[in-house]
C-alpha cells in the first residue's frame, strides 16, 4: 500500500498529513517552527519534529511512504549560495521593503501581473541586487517549498510554477517572458538566477540517503513539486469546477475561484489547477491583524457575544503592519486607526472589516466576469469562530461552507498522490464532502450591504491599482 505525505509550511508552523492510496488520512501532526519563520533552518527543524508523531500514529504507513509534496507561503524568498545555503534571512511573503523597485517595475513592465507589487518575489530580487551585501554570492533563488525540496533531494535551482508566478514566470508556457529578461538585463541581474519551472506534482527528485535516515523514510521516496499554501488548500477542499470559490482564513486572507482560463490584471492573477486555473489574490489583512489587538484566548472568550445579524456601523480596515496588496494597493498605508472602543465592540468591528474586505475581493472578480457559483468554501483557523462565519455569510450574501478537511497539508498529500492516481482531475470524486454550512439571513444581508458600499467607497480612493 503506497502512502503519501503532504507538508504545509504555514505562517505559524509546520503541518504534516499522511494519506494512503485511497486518500484516507492515516496520520496528522502540527508543530510550531523551532525558530523564527525568517530562518530557513527552522523550516527543516519543524519537519523533523513532525516525524515522531506521524510514525507513532501510523508506523506501517510511514514505512510505505512513496512520495512527498510541500506547500509554502507565496513570495517568501530565500537567496542562496552555490551550495544552496541561505545568504541570510528569508524575505517574507508580506515584506514591503522593495517599494522603489516595485514602482520601477510597474512603470517599465505594467503587464507583469503577479510579479508586480512590493511584496512580489521579483521586486525582492531587484531589492537584493541593490541593497544586499551578499548579492555577489547569490546563485540560487528559492521559495519556502522548493528550498526544502532542494535540501531533501540535493537538487537546487528548480521550483513549481505556482511559486514562480511572482518572480515573473509565464505559467502557461513554463518560461520567462522576453520582457522580463530585458528588464533583468537593465537591472544588471543574471537571468541564470531564475529557477527552472516544474508543473505541480512533477517529480522534483529522490530524497537523499542522509535525509531518509533523519526522517526514517524509505530511501526511494520521491519529492514532487508542490505549490503555494492557498493552492494546497484549494486542492484539499476539492475545488475542481468553474465557479467554485475558496477563502483561506489564516494569518492573511487569500481567495481563489476556479475559472476556465488564466486571468491577470486589476491586482488578480492565476494559479493552475489541473486543466483549470485558480484566479485570485491575497490581502495582508487577516488573523495576524486581529492579533495586534487581542490574544487568541481573548478572541475565543468574546466570540459568543458577537452579533452576526446586527452591524456595528463602524468601518475599520485592519492590517498587521504597514502596507496592503489587495483589494487595495497601498504599500505605505498602515490601515485604519482603531478608536478606543470597548473590547467586544472593537472585536465585532474588526471582524466586520475583514468580512467587508473579503466581499470586496470577490466583487472585483465578478466585475471581471469571473463567475462565483454556490457556497464560499472556507478553511483556516478563523473558521472555528462560528458567529463570525454567520457574519461572513450575511456580509457576502452567499452561503459559507466550513470544510472539515481543508488543511493545506492534506492538499499537498493529495498532490503527491495525484501523479500516481491519474491527475488532480480524478481526485475530487474520491474526497469526502464534509462541511458545516451557514446561510445568509435576508434582513441582515440587506443591512450589511449598505455598510459594505460605504466601506468600499471610503477606502477605494487609497488604492493605486489601475
Amino acid at each position: 500500500m503506497p502512502t503519501y505525505l503532504g507538508i504545509d509550511l504555514g505562517t505559524s508552523g509546520v503541518r504534516g498529513v499522511l494519506i494512503d492510496d485511497g486518500l484516507q488520512i492515516l496520520a496528522h501532526a502540527a508543530r510550531p517552527y523551532p525558530g523564527p519563520i525568517t530562518e530557513a533552518t527552522a523550516w527543516l527543524g519543524g519537519i523533523e519534529q513532525l516525524t515522531a508523531p506521524l510514525i507513532q500514529q501510523s508506523p506501517a504507513g510511514w514505512r510505505a511512504l512513496t512520495a512527498i509534496s510541500i506547500d509554502g507561503t507565496s513570495a517568501t524568498l530565500l537567496p542562496c549560495d552555490t551550495q544552496g545555503a541561505p545568504l541570510g534571512s528569508a524575505l517574507l511573503y508580506s515584506d514591503q521593503r522593495a517599494q522603489e523597485e516595485a514602482t520601477w517595475l510597474a512603470r517599465e513592465w505594467p503587464a507583469g501581473d503577479a510579479a508586480l507589487g512590493a511584496a512580489s518575489s521579483l521586486s525582492k530580487l531587484l531589492w537584493l541586487r541593490r541593497h544586499d551585501p551578499h548579492y555577489p554570492r547569490l546563485r540560487y533563488l528559492h521559495h519556502q517549498a522548493d528550498w526544502v525540496a532542494a535540501q531533501l533531494t540535493g537538487l537546487f535551482g528548480q521550483a513549481d510554477r505556482g511559486n514562480l508566478l511572482k518572480l515573473g514566470l509565464d505559467g502557461a508556457r513554463l518560461s520567462y517572458p522576453p520582457a522580463l529578461l530585458g528588464l533583468l538585463k537593465i537591472a544588471d541581474v543574471d537571468p541564470a538566477l531564475l529557477p527552472h519551472a516544474l508543473r505541480e506534482g512533477e517529480d522534483y527528485g529522490t530524497v537523499r540517503p542522509d535525509w531518509a535516515r533523519r526522517l526514517q523514510i524509505p530511501v526511494h521516496t520521491v519529492v514532487r513539486a508542490g505549490c503555494t499554501d492557498s493552492v494546497a488548500a484549494a486542492i484539499a477542499v476539492g475545488l475542481h469546477s468553474p465557479g467554485q470559490a475558496l477563502s483561506s482564513l489564516g494569518s492573511t486572507l487569500a481567495i481563489k475561484v476556479v475559472h476556465t482560463r488564466p486571468y491577470a490584471g486589476k491586482g488578480l492573477y492565476s494559479h493552475y489547477l489541473g486543466r483549470h486555473t485558480l484566479v485570485g489574490a491575497a490581502s495582508n489583512s487577516g488573523g495576524a491583524a486581529l492579533l495586534r489587538h487581542f490574544s487568541r484566548s481573548q478572541m475565543e472568550a468574546m466570540s459568543a457575544a458577537l452579533k452576526p445579524a446586527t452591524p456595528s456601523g463602524l468601518l475599520l480596515y485592519p492590517l498587521p503592519s504597514t502596507g496592503e496588496r489587495y483589494p487595495l494597493n497601498t504599500p505605505r498605508w498602515p490601515g485604519s486607526s482603531i478608536p478606543p472602543l470597548a473590547a467586544d465592540v472593537r472585536f465585532q468591528a474588526l471582524l466586520e472589516g475583514l468580512s467587508y474586505i473579503e466581499a470586496w475581493c470577490y466583487a472585483t472578480l465578478e466585475e471581471q466576469q469571473i463567475a462565483i457559483i454556490g457556497a464560499i468554501h472556507s478553511t483556516g483557523g478563523g473558521t472555528a469562530n462560528s458567529p463570525w462565519m454567520q457574519m461572513r455569510a450575511n456580509i457576502l450574501g452567499k452561503p459559507v461552507q466550513v470544510i472539515a478537511h481543508g488543511d493545506p497539508a492534506f492538499g499537498s498529500a493529495l498532490l503527491a498522490a495525484s501523479t500516481d492516481l491519474g491527475g488532480l482531475e480524478t481526485l475530487p470524486t474520491r474526497q469526502p464532502a464534509e462541511a458545516q454550512g451557514f446561510l445568509p439571513e435576508t434582513t441582515a444581508t440587506s443591512q450589511y450591504r449598505e455598510y459594505y458600499h460605504q466601506f468600499r467607497e471610503h477606502f477605494e480612493a487609497l488604492s493605486t491599482h489601475e
